[in-house]
């Protein structure tokens, strides 16, 4: 940049006023809350498709409204036909500003049916205590409003919003994302020039935090069969094996008795723990008592927290999910048939640097050698039903900087630094078709904000802190230029 820095005025002095212009327009931020959690925007429903097609509208009257070029772009591939569709749109301020890429969803769950739900509809905000209830209010309407708020406040004000702000907002995100991901593969030069994407997803951990890691997901189904009926147990149990046993056996042998992955090759693309690694795990530990009802199980490894933190979070491990009869008209009481078909789930989460490919394939070559050491004759099929790649990012970058020291603007307190356990798809999604792009993820939700639940809420206090978290962001991020 030629610009004079002692004649450059930073946006940062323009941060007082604009959090008075927050605090003094938080009636009006909960009134546009309330129009956007009474859309039923309920995307594995077809009978709500209109009501998704409308929050789509209304995102994009809100973004028109800012100066933004909006494209909705088609969700559904050669395999899907029903899949809402995509929302990007390009909020150009200056060729010299920074552009940030912003994910929002606004698919919602079903809400439950609950007593308290047949007497007041969830899709009527309503406030007690100083929270905000809604259907879907946490996850994630109330997030995206306070990007749309955020710059609302930029444009009557009159002030130059100071990055340039491009949206990708989507309606499946409770469908692992899929429109979103058929739709990024059409629209490469949109992040030609995204330097920065940034996920108001998830919810805090005791507070405000970052979160730069997610591990990966495979699910898998092995089917197992011995043929097309049911077979009577008192005429031929014995004479054949039967699929249900095959199936425990071979899964049963994918864990030793301690829950390690006995897989070949599976632990050694692990990428390796470093002295970093290790203190950012210690500084994010809780109390074992803490883990232990957060968890509501019996916890193992000795009880000793730092090492359930390892596991949950850093090292990748197996779930067996169930094993479901497949066999028509089963009855799992009935004690006198051999079921002829059975599908045994589970799933295996990953971490840096295991890839789903390489781990299809690996459990893949296991099952079969398993399948020919038993000698097993029952036919046998393994597929990957779902497959999302670990997501790491360097919580010491220039981004994850900027963010903190926003954070730290507002809430007066620096952030926790957090290494999820969970799988976030759309952060996969993003780094596969964004490798060029940091990426981060800042919660604006609480972490009791009783997401897809009936206690769906969030504070008001949250929801007004998030405006300011992102005001103080995007000023961040345009300092960045000037490093």
């Amino acid at each position: 940049m030629d610009l004079d820095e002692e004649e450059r005025i930073s946006p940062k002095t323009k941060l007082p006023e604009l959090f008075k212009l927050v605090d003094k327009n938080q009636k009006k931020f909960i009134e546009i809350l309330k129009e956007a959690v009474s859309i039923a925007s309920i995307s594995n429903c077809v009978a709500h498709r209109e009501d998704v097609i409308k929050m789509l509208k209304f995102c994009t009257d809100e973004l028109e409204s800012l100066g933004a070029v909006v494209d909705v772009v088609d969700g559904n591939d050669e395999s899907s036909k029903h899949l809402p569709p995509v929302l990007f749109a390009n909020l150009f301020v200056k060729e010299e500003h920074k552009t940030i890429c912003v994910y929002g969803n606004i698919d919602v769950p079903s809400p439950d049916k609950t007593e308290n739900n047949e007497k007041h509809s969830p899709f009527a905000l309503t406030e007690k205590g100083g929270r905000l209830y809604g259907c879907g209010i946490s996850d994630n309407k109330a997030p995206l409003l306070c990007w749309l708020n955020a710059l609302k406040l930029y444009k009557s004000s009159k002030m130059e919003i100071p990055v340039n702000v491009k949206f990708v907002i989507e309606a499946t995100s409770k469908m692992h994302s899929a429109s979103l991901k058929n739709a990024m593969r059409n629209k490469g030069e949109f992040f030609g020039n995204v330097e920065f994407i940034c996920l108001t997803v998830d919810k805090k951990v005791e507070g405000p935090c970052l979160k730069y890691a997610y591990r990966g997901l495979c699910g898998f189904s092995l089917s197992v069969s011995c043929g097309e009926k049911r077979v009577h147990s008192g005429t031929y149990g014995g004479a054949f094996n039967q699929p249900l046993v095959d199936a425990v056996n071979v899964v049963g042998s994918l864990l030793d008795k301690r829950g390690k992955i006995l897989v070949p090759q599976f632990m050694k693309d692990v990428r390796e723990m470093t002295s970093e690694d290790e203190k950012r795990c210690e500084m994010e530990l809780c109390t074992f008592a803490t883990l232990k009802h957060q968890a509501g199980v019996t916890l193992s490894h000795k009880e000793i927290p730092s090492r359930v933190m390892m596991h949950k979070t850093r090292l990748p491990s197996l779930t067996v999910n169930g094993f479901h009869l497949r066999t028509v008209g089963a009855d799992k009481d009935d004690c006198a048939s051999i079921p002829n078909k059975i599908e045994a789930i589970f799933s295996v989460r990953l971490v840096p640097n295991q890839t789903v490919e390489r781990t299809y394939q690996q459990f893949k070559n296991y099952i079969d050698n398993k399948w020919q050491q038993f000698q097993i004759a029952n036919k046998h099929k393994l597929e990957m039903t779902i497959g999302f790649n670990p997501w790491l990012e360097d919580p010491e970058s220039e981004h994850y900087k900027a963010a903190a020291a926003a954070i730290q603007t507002v809430y007066n307190r620096a952030p926790k630094y957090v290494s999820e356990g969970s799988t976030l798809p759309v952060v996969s999604i993003f780094g596969t078709f964004c490798p060029a792009s940091s990426i981060i993820v800042i919660p604006i939700s609480g972490y009791d904000d009783g997401n897809h639940s009936s206690a769906d809420s969030i504070s008001v206090s949250d929801y007004c802190q998030g405006i300011k978290v992102i005001i103080a962001y995007m000023c961040e991020i345009y300092e960045l230029t000037f490093k």
